[in-house]
């Protein structure tokens, strides 16, 4: 979860609820300009000290540092000098991250230094800004409550995308080729043929017939229109 400040009004003393866990980070968008203060400080305060102090000097005392220190039991201890990489009037982001032993400090992108807890970072109960500086927005992430005012944001969360099965193609259903259905020649019916049916005739049975014997032709001669007769025997 990501909580959102944007163009806060400085001096800025905002809540932190349940302190900073491990992983927690703020991180602070702006710009400075030329002040009475001669820099910034950005500051997470207990009940009763300070357990990250980082205080931004743009040198108009001499020092152009980033200092690291905390309060405790009623007085500041030894500061630490880090590289200043924080110019006028150009755009930083810095980055507070905090780890399980010790804050680390980036200012765009780059690492200014680490700071080891001398407090716990469980009893911070505010964020605070002040001095020359402008704020565009202050991002809080990974904080267990919606700290005050602001906007929560919710943030994506990567999801490893549902794989795609592909199934494999059914096999190939085999059509046969279309069949030639030869229909069969309807040859006409043929009337039977009907024998006709006769009746048993009885064969004809012709008498022998009697020889007829032929005598030998009768001559007749013509002699003056008297016949003779001759017969042959």
């Amino acid at each position: 979860m990501v909580h959102i400040i944007e163009n806060p009004p400085i001096p800025l003393a905002t809540p932190i609820y349940e302190g900073m866990k491990a992983h927690s980070s703020v991180e602070i968008h702006g710009d400075v300009f030329q002040g009475p203060q001669g820099g910034f400080t950005v500051e997470f305060p207990t009940k009763n000290g300070v357990a990250l102090h980082i205080s931004v000097r743009m040198g108009s005392y001499g020092q152009n540092v980033i200092v690291f220190n905390h309060l405790a039991r009623g007085r500041w201890h030894r500061e630490e000098h880090h590289h200043n990489n924080i110019v006028f009037g150009r755009p930083f982001c810095m980055k507070i991250h905090n780890e399980h032993h010790k804050y680390s400090v980036h200012v765009d992108g780059h690492h200014i230094g680490h700071y080891h807890h001398h407090k716990c970072p469980k009893k911070i109960v505010a964020l605070t800004v002040r001095g020359d500086i402008r704020v565009g927005k202050i991002h809080f992430e990974n904080f267990k409550h919606h700290n005050g005012g602001g906007t929560e944001v919710v943030m994506p969360v990567a999801v490893a995308p549902t794989p795609v099965v592909v199934a494999q193609a059914p096999p190939p259903i085999m059509v046969p080729p279309p069949q030639m259905v030869v229909q069969p020649v309807m040859q006409p019916m043929m009337q039977p043929m009907v024998q006709p049916m006769y009746p048993n005739i009885q064969p004809i049975v012709y008498p022998t017939a009697t020889p007829v014997i032929y005598t030998q032709p009768e001559v007749i001669y013509m002699d003056g229109y008297h016949h003779h007769h001759r017969h042959h025997c």
